[in-house]
């Protein structure tokens, strides 16, 4: 699909949920499992409870089909690992026009799966390794490097977001598409080191520079940034609200997970507010979601 028609249909298909209630974008686990323990992992942190036993393919082509027959036309996979479940992400690739990957790229996505691919590294190699596990900025590279699908996908949190500038540098070195960052949102109960309520100015600012440096290749555009100014989202937030959510087990939810503290949120997804809101921001949105 070319880019700008995809963009202008993601636009009708806003206008059409606006006027009719049909939710088109869904975000689902695609598992619970993954191969990696990284330290900020909303998914472990969060979840009361977690599905090891992996949902046949059967039963995802039904739920596939349910969805796009009740209107679904943009999917995010996430879990988990989503590229444990490779035939679940082709399985997606052959029934809606817009798939989205959040994956800690140590599994190589195959080429013919044709969509935006947010690859998660949180530094440069020795920082994103004392989060994500020693060897895993390497694969990342390994994988990936020059792959236009990817677009690096960084959270920051008090230990990392001095590393911002490295990794829009990382990016243009290996050919990706561009960064995008969310800000770490702790699970409510949940004590971690890497509470950032004290630095979130700090980390604001941060982004506000390297913006300034490299406004092509840091895909948060100023109305994102503004956004994540305003932490507390409780009240409304267009991806919590009006996306559908579902867990491994097809239980729904309001968002990523059922236990995040939205009075403190960070996340990307939230950031973009709505698609005609991203009307403000057309080039930042044909990179980020568009291949």
């Amino acid at each position: 699909m070319n880019r700008f028609l995809g963009l202008s249909h993601f636009f009708l298909l806003e206008v059409k949920r606006l006027l009719l209630g049909a939710k088109f974008m869904v975000e689902v686990d695609v598992t619970d499992n993954c191969n990696l323990r990284c330290k900020h992992c909303y998914h472990f942190h969060a979840k009361k409870s977690l599905e090891k036993k992996e949902v046949p393919l059967e039963e995802w082509e039904k739920r596939f089909s349910g969805l796009h027959n009740a209107g679904a036309r943009f999917i995010l996979l996430v879990g988990g690992e989503p590229a444990l479940r490779e035939d679940v992400l082709m399985l997606a690739d052959k029934t809606f026009p817009f798939v989205y990957v959040i994956t800690n790229g140590t599994i190589r996505i195959p080429k013919e799966f044709n969509h935006r691919i947010y690859i998660s590294v949180d530094g440069s190699q020795n920082t994103n390794d004392s989060i994500r596990g020693k060897g895993t900025f390497e694969r990342i590279l390994k994988n990936y490097s020059g792959d236009k699908r990817v677009v690096i996908n960084m959270t920051l949190m008090k230990g990392n977001y001095r590393d911002l500038e490295e990794v829009v540098k990382i990016s243009k070195e290996n050919g990706f598409n561009g960064v995008v960052c969310n800000i770490y949102t702790f699970a409510i109960g949940v004590k971690t080191p890497l509470t950032i309520k004290e630095e979130r100015k700090e980390i604001i600012g941060e982004l506000k520079r390297v913006k300034s440096l490299y406004p092509n290749d840091l895909l948060l555009s100023k109305p994102m940034i503004k956004w994540y100014e305003y932490p507390d989202h409780r009240d409304y937030c267009h991806w919590g609200d009006n996306a559908l959510h579902f867990d491994v087990s097809w239980k729904k939810r309001r968002c990523f997970g059922d236990n995040a503290d939205c009075s403190n949120c960070g996340c990307l997804a939230g950031s973009f507010q709505s698609p005609l809101r991203m009307l403000s921001h057309p080039s930042e949105m044909l990179k980020i979601g568009f291949v």
